[in-house]
């Protein structure tokens, strides 16, 4: 048979499993802190056309994926058309399917501010991507209001999860600080509902996460950019060590998020890509391998630390950084 075909159909097999992700775990996803069952792997999307965003949700699904993450970032019109692929595919029924939406109120201003306009966006989320309840809603970034918006966010989302609304809710970009805020949080029905998920930049050359402060809260991290922007998938080190297990310097990439316990977040439009994206499991880098990419991280997040100091000093005053390489916000706890 065609070798793509074959790769396909290997990936496809090795994720099946992820058809019965609701009720049971398996080595490709992970039991979040309510019970729930989600996969390890999810599917994103870019800044695309809408064409582009069916196209590749598409063919994700047919490679195996069965987490589709779009984000509001992205816009509503690939949202949509992410939509309509799960709503066309052949095989895959939605009920097979981790579905997640997010909502970007960065920008709200009190606290009131904040919980409506978590409220409007995770409904928008909801008309876009039901009619069935998500099994995830995800805050997209912390509010730039401090503790007081956070309080707003999270108490909008905590009643949408109470309500049975949606069947988790997370957060995205959240350091200790903000997360520090969410647990102080006081809202209605009780204790404070911790976040299921944290997704945060983590990739080879960039894992200043603090796994540790995540997992005492029983949150599970995810990475986006688990790639560096592309930048790893050319990688001379990570590609030599892909070598020794027949795999490409990405599939070391991603693998080695996964064996630091954290979930990933990743898009393509290539259906090579995407078949080897999904071939992350029933192989695993040894010890040696794993340390010398952890000494390789310190090295590469010391350059990266020097790049962003050097580019903070030169930057005129104001500039904002780039969309999703942001800093998140701070937010003095209390």
């Amino acid at each position: 048979s065609h070798p793509m075909t074959a790769r396909l159909l290997a990936a496809s097999l090795l994720l099946s499993s992820l058809n019965t992700f609701a009720k049971v775990a398996t080595p490709q996803t992970v039991t979040l802190n309510n019970g729930l069952v989600m996969p390890k792997l999810a599917f994103a999307a870019n800044v695309w056309p809408a064409a582009t965003c069916r196209n590749a949700t598409h063919l994700a699904l047919d490679a195996g994926f069965r987490f589709v993450w779009p984000s509001a970032l992205v816009h509503l019109e690939c949202q949509r058309a992410q939509r309509e692929a799960i709503s066309e595919h052949p095989t895959v029924r939605r009920a097979d399917l981790f579905l997640a939406g997010t909502v970007d109120t960065q920008g709200c201003a009190t606290l009131d501010d904040c919980r409506s306009a978590t409220l409007a966006g995770a409904h928008a989320q909801f008309r876009i991507l039901g009619p069935e309840p998500l099994e995830m809603l995800m805050l997209d970034y912390p509010s730039s209001a401090g503790c007081a918006g956070i309080t707003g966010q999270w108490q909008a989302l905590t009643a949408l999860y109470r309500a049975g609304k949606v069947r988790s809710v997370a957060v995205s970009n959240f350091a200790a600080a903000q997360l520090s805020c969410l647990f102080s949080a006081e809202g209605e029905g009780g204790a404070v509902v911790p976040p299921v998920a944290n997704q945060m930049r983590f990739y080879v050359g960039h894992t200043g996460v603090d796994l540790g402060l995540n997992a005492r809260h029983g949150i599970v991290v995810q990475a986006y950019s688990p790639l560096g922007n592309g930048a790893l998938a050319s990688d001379p080190l990570l590609a030599a060590i892909g070598r020794a297990h027949g795999k490409s310097a990405a599939q070391v990439a991603l693998r080695y998020i996964l064996q630091k316990n954290v979930t990933v977040a990743t898009q393509s439009t290539s259906q090579v890509h995407l078949a080897e994206d999904a071939a992350l499991f029933g192989w695993s880098l040894g010890a040696a391998e794993m340390a010398r990419l952890d000494v390789y991280h310190r090295r590469v997040e010391r350059l990266d630390a020097l790049h962003e100091a050097t580019a903070r000093e030169e930057e005129p005053a104001g500039e904002e950084e780039p969309a999703g390489e942001a800093l998140p916000p701070s937010c003095p706890p209390g």
